[in-house]
């Protein structure tokens, strides 16, 4: 039996409905663990086109099927520029930035998500990155474990804001590679 290729590149604009339809299944999943993360009307197709449009989407592919997504760009970010409750490792403005990471129902639990983030860090690590960021619910629980699990260290809090009664706070991770490594 031939295992099926796994590999990530960037996102094309015919992959917005499955893109879409994966953001919609994963506001589902976060909901039904009682997270408030995502469920107003963000991520929608408004913010995966203007991922494409900046060349920021990518996808993780499983053979011929998108079984994730994700949204990465290098450059200043403004929710990491007010990080409260602690200090990132590295000041500057030159650092990827790790969004919208989320996983189809089908691959849920196949522990591709590790894989993607691996092949985004690589991706832009390729590029000249070494200062990575992330950031997440803290009632997110399964995408901590990711994050961790990909060497990140928790720095602080910063905000997003989503929408009425959605609380904001998301805990922000880095990950400092050095030209040594």
């Amino acid at each position: 039996m031939c295992m099926p290729a796994v590999f990530m590149r960037r996102a094309k604009a015919r992959d917005i409905d499955e893109i879409v339809t994966i953001l919609q299944t994963a506001k589902g999943f976060l909901k039904e663990q009682g997270i408030d993360q995502w469920q107003a009307d963000y991520p929608n197709r408004d913010a995966v086109q203007a991922d494409l449009d900046a060349h920021h989407a990518f996808v993780l592919m499983v053979d011929h099927e998108v079984a994730g997504y994700a949204a990465a760009f290098e450059g200043e970010d403004p929710i990491y520029t007010a990080l409260e409750d602690g200090t990132w490792l590295k000041e500057g403005h030159d650092y990827a930035s790790l969004h919208r990471v989320a996983m189809s129902d089908k691959f849920r639990g196949q522990r591709l998500t590790p894989r993607f983030i691996t092949a985004l860090i690589s991706y832009f690590y390729a590029q000249g990155a070494r200062d990575f960021r992330i950031d997440t619910h803290p009632g997110n629980l399964p995408m901590q474990s990711v994050i961790a699990k990909n060497g990140f260290e928790k720095r602080g809090t910063v905000h997003m804001q989503e929408g009425e009664n959605i609380s904001t706070a998301r805990w922000a991770y880095q990950l400092l590679i050095s030209d040594e490594d």
